[in-house]
């Protein structure tokens, strides 16, 4: 089993050995948004549909299954506050969250940034980073923070939830923190005392994504209705399971994620660093790091689309016979010409990340006429996020130029046009992976490694073939070319 737990869902899948998904459950919970740049998550309620997903998931297989393993994937840069008793003094802070932006500034004014990215493979400047989170939480909430006993991710809360004892986190989570050395794969203590003022002991100990925990604690083994001794594996975050749920074990591939946010990453041997700092290269294993860029704004544009207009979408539904709301906006899309009749759309919802990192960046529609519907905005909307992608493709690429195929995962693998709109803007062919869920499958695939079930992390599955490729039209390319020019001439007007 992959368990991968996400900023707006969790999601169990079963595999067989041969890697193949036999049965899968998702659960959706909210994203605490009621102020301005907020972005948290209930920790109980990330347990609890955690518990959920994987009875469901066991429900759905009629057949006795016996879990071998339990691998977890998990969203990167969360952060939330426990005291000794191992109480919530937090909600998860989770990268969507920018209410310390103004602490991450100083951290930009008072120290070399540079030196920091060298040591981190971060930009520990901008806000997402559990960085900035820890100085906001001491500056604002000060009898709060006395009362801290650890930092820990909503992975090192659950797994201390299901086992007790000392507080963990892979190697992977840790290095997405801005305050972990990617070289020597602990925290780094010249940030720890010059920057927070504080020890390494109010951090978990990080470990190497096999690390193997067993012994459920009763109460929850039986609302699992797993076996108290099934292997739990630690894994690693959820972008660099999707890549090795893709078959992405070198700088040969770059996977291509859009889920809630989106992410483009190649596995490298040693860590590589931009010169401008545009990208970021995290831990993997102790010889493989991930190096990439990520975006903040990828389906979430689509489900705020979604949400804040579902009674006027829901109608139309009825009238199409869709299944869902996507497969509206898939039908509307196809429907308007490449470019959108030159509509563009900025889709920084929730700030940006790579390649620019402002995390101040606001959504913004260019070029409206009375020509333009609905319609018109969807396509839009999904081509403004493969430009904010092939940015990213581009600082990638110059700085390891071995890449031969993009191989796509995520939740827009579901939408043909989507990928087709990738394929015109790249102008290179898109695979699609052949584990629909990438980052579960990279978690089961981990678990896997760890009981010895694979030899390693090279391993070819028969699940891991192709599904299909997406050929760019030619006949767009060129237009695209024109379109990605005006975006970038919007973006350094109106972001930069």
């Amino acid at each position: 089993m992959g368990v991968d737990i996400g900023t707006s869902g969790v999601r169990a899948a079963l595999f067989n050995k041969e890697g193949y998904q036999v049965a899968l459950y998702h659960k959706e919970y909210p994203l605490i948004c009621h102020l301005q740049a907020m972005g948290e998550l209930k920790p109980e309620t990330v347990f609890s549909a955690f518990m959920e997903v994987i009875r469901k998931c066991i429900d759905k297989v009629k057949t006795k299954t016996v879990i071998k393993s339990i691998g977890l994937s998990t969203q990167l840069f969360s952060i939330l506050a426990v005291d000794k008793e191992g109480n919530c003094l937090t909600n998860a802070f989770t990268w969507v969250d920018a209410r310390c932006m103004d602490c991450a500034s100083n951290i930009l004014k008072n120290f070399d940034i540079k030196d920091l990215y060298r040591r981190t493979g971060c930009r520990v400047d901008h806000p997402m980073y559990p960085l900035s989170k820890i100085i906001w939480i001491r500056e604002t909430q000060p009898i709060l923070y006395e009362k801290v006993y650890k930092f820990v991710s909503i992975k090192s809360y659950i797994l201390n939830r299901l086992f007790g004892g000392e507080y963990i986190i892979d190697i992977t989570d840790a290095s997405t923190t801005a305050y972990f050395n990617i070289h020597t794969f602990d925290w780094d203590e010249k940030i720890l005392n010059d920057v927070l003022d504080i020890n390494k002991e109010y951090f978990p100990i990080p470990k190497d994504i096999t690390y193997t925990l067993t012994g459920i604690k009763d109460e929850y083994a039986k609302v699992m209705t797993v076996d108290k001794n099934t292997p739990v594996v630690i894994g690693s975050g959820d972008g660099m399971l999707a890549n090795l749920g893709c078959g992405v074990f070198d700088d040969t591939s770059m996977s291509c994620t859009i889920g809630t946010s989106g992410a483009i990453r190649i596995a490298i041997d040693k860590p590589i660093l931009d010169e401008q700092c545009r990208t970021w290269c995290y831990c993997f294993t102790r010889d493989t790091w991930v190096a990439g860029g990520a975006v903040n704004n990828g389906g979430i544009v689509l489900k705020w689309l979604r949400d804040e207009y579902s009674k006027q979408f829901e109608a139309e539904l009825k009238e199409t016979g869709d299944s869902n709301t996507y497969k509206l906006f898939d039908r509307y899309a196809k429907e308007i010409k490449p470019g959108s009749e030159g509509l563009i759309f900025l889709p920084y919802l929730t700030g940006e990340r790579s390649p620019g990192w402002h995390a101040d960046a606001k959504a913004s529609v260019h070029g409206f006429q009375l020509v333009h519907g609905r319609k018109h905005i969807i396509r839009a909307a999904m081509e403004g996020v493969i430009y904010n992608m092939y940015t990213i493709y581009e600082a990638v690429t110059k700085m390891g130029d071995n890449v031969q195929a993009v191989i796509a995962n995520g939740g827009y693998v579901n939408s043909d046009i989507w990928l087709q709109i990738q394929a015109d803007i790249f102008g290179k062919e898109i695979t699609v992976a052949g584990a629909g869920e990438a980052a579960a499958f990279g978690a089961a695939y981990a678990g896997m490694v760890a009981i010895g079930a694979l030899n390693g992390f090279t391993d070819v599955l028969p699940s891991m073939k192709t599904s299909k490729i997406v050929k760019p039209n030619d006949n767009n390319i060129e237009i695209y070319r024109e379109a990605y020019r005006q975006f970038t001439m919007l973006y350094d007007k109106i972001v930069v």
